[in-house]
């Protein structure tokens, strides 16, 4: 599959595939956006973004990255989701690079991310609910859920799932991520952040897992939801708090026939 980005600034501003369900329905096509932060977009990038008429944006960055990287529009921007807090000490930056500083060559880094992404079902439960609430309501469509590949994945992939999109597709969609990112421009960076806002001293071998989107820390969140939650299905029901009759609201919202 060849893919280009849609935005020169914002690389893997991308549309979710109309990837097909258990159901035989199908997504619809660019009623799903999914992004990194978007404060580098250029003058070529925003009447393509004013073209996509995204009413709704689920931004899952903190306020201190929404203060230091503003997201940039074509004028009005569209209604921002108010999301419940997500912060968590033991899942933040300090304490990635403090697990990947004890550790030589990848070691750290691979703990530190299938650490991130188990907490991830606890984290963003209350967000699932709040973003699958508005969606039902009416009026978020097209939707772009955007923060970076971390965060946006794991949300991406759950709204899927939730949709009836198979576990293949769903991790194939996360792959996609990667081409988008080459280590080789997203190391030096991550490196940078490192020093410069936290502190440590980090090499590229340590880093190198962090900036990629590794198949295996997608699944280390599906795993923590089979094992402590139930599966999807109890997770959905009762740690997001959708019932049947949402579900099917959600499904008729993003699905088409």
């Amino acid at each position: 599959m060849e893919l280009h980005p849609l935005l020169n600034g914002a690389r893997n501003f991308r549309a979710v595939l109309p990837y097909g369900t258990a159901d035989g329905r199908r997504l619809r096509a660019d009623f799903l956006f999914r992004s990194g932060e978007l404060s580098r977009l250029d003058e070529a990038d925003l009447p393509v973004l004013e073209g996509l008429n995204v009413r709704l944006v689920c931004d899952l960055r903190s306020s201190g990255e929404q203060s230091a990287y503003p997201t940039r529009w074509p004028g009005a921007a569209p209604r921002q989701l108010m999301l419940p807090g997500q912060a968590r000490d033991d899942a933040g930056p300090m304490a990635i690079f403090q697990v990947i500083s004890a550790h030589e060559g990848e070691r750290g880094a691979t703990l530190a991310m299938d650490r991130l992404y188990r907490r991830k079902p606890l984290i963003f439960a209350p967000v699932l609910r709040v973003l699958a609430g508005d969606i039902i309501a009416g009026g978020a469509l097209p939707l772009l859920v955007h923060s970076g590949k971390d965060r946006t994945g794991f949300m991406v992939a759950m709204l899927l799932a939730m949709l009836g999109v198979s576990r293949d597709d769903i991790m194939a969609d996360y792959a996609l991520t990667a081409r988008f990112f080459p280590p080789v421009e997203e190391i030096p960076q991550t490196i940078s952040w490192a020093r410069e806002s936290y502190g440590h001293v980090l090499t590229a071998i340590q880093v190198k897992p962090l900036v990629e989107a590794r198949p295996e820390y997608l699944a280390a969140s599906f795993a923590e939801i089979e094992g402590t939650y139930g599966g999807m299905d109890a997770y959905i029901s009762q740690h997001i708090g959708l019932d049947e009759t949402a579900i099917a609201n959600l499904r008729e919202a993003l699905l088409t026939q």
